[in-house]
């Protein structure tokens, strides 16, 4: 690797270090519009901008008491990327800071059959890939899982961190629930009805350390937020867990895509 990559990536690196969260942008692309009205099988390869989350803003974590920050669509136009993220048309992703690291998704079926969604990040900053973790769809234990996702609309996703050997160490999960059930309230978000779902991000004993915020973002005209909101060109506000590493930071932002593709593409997609 060159040195202006190094450069950047350790530019990314003290970043991540410093802030308490991102927030990530999916780019609306017409073309993928245009083809979606006639039903053609057409898909776009999904491009995000990352911005880091300014120091006077925060997520929300609950739809009652104190509001987190709700933006504004022109609030997220003005922000600076951070980093950039683009699917492949070859099943992978790539964090945009010179191709550091890889987002690489193994063929699946979903849990519901007992073959759980997994995708796997890699770190190929100093030559060799590097594997950093993994994020995998919870399905265990079965039964309870298969209720929550049926009856509840509750989905849960372990992120793991790699260790020597092969092996993973569970660091959180993060649970997202997309009706009226749980902890908060997201039936009909995010809408004209009702601005943001929170999701929960959990530690290995199962409490709130972290929230994801999925964000409207409302513009002056109304239009340009609710086509957004149609076509499932989403926005999310990532908030960080006190005291997390720059490598869980990375996966928890390899979380976010993952429930992206897993529970926000439309089915046409």
């Amino acid at each position: 690797m060159d040195n202006a990559r190094e450069s950047k990536y350790d530019s990314v690196v003290q970043s991540l270090a410093d802030l308490n969260g991102l927030v990530v942008r999916q780019k609306a692309q017409k073309a993928e519009i245009l083809a979606q009205a006639p039903e053609v099988p057409y898909e776009a390869e999904n491009k995000y901008k990352v911005h880091l989350l300014p120091t006077d803003k925060a997520v929300q974590t609950t739809s009652y008491g104190p509001k987190g920050w709700e933006p504004t669509n022109e609030d997220l136009e003005k922000m600076d990327a951070f980093l950039f993220a683009q699917e492949k048309s070859d099943l992978f992703m790539c964090a945009g800071s010179g191709g550091v690291d890889v987002i690489n998704r193994p063929f699946r079926i979903g849990g519901c059959c007992c073959c759980p969604l997994e995708v796997h990040l890699d770190s190929v900053v100093n030559g060799p890939v590097q594997r950093i973790g993994r994020v995998r769809e919870d399905f265990s234990p079965y039964l309870s899982r298969c209720c929550a996702s049926i009856c509840m609309a509750a989905f849960y996703t372990d992120i793991d961190r790699a260790l020597p050997g092969g092996e993973y160490e569970k660091k959180y999960s993060l649970r997202v629930n997309l009706g009226c059930c749980g902890r908060v309230n997201n039936c009909c978000a995010p809408s004209c009805c009702k601005s943001d779902a929170i999701f929960d991000i959990l530690d290995t004993n199962g409490a709130v350390v972290a929230n994801l915020q999925q964000a409207y973002a409302r513009d002056r005209s109304c239009i340009g937020a609710c086509c957004r909101s149609e076509y499932n060109f989403n926005n999310y506000i990532l908030g960080f867990p006190p005291g997390t590493t720059v490598n869980s930071c990375m996966l928890l932002l390899t979380a976010l895509f993952q429930i992206e593709y897993q529970l926000f593409e439309t089915k046409e997609k």
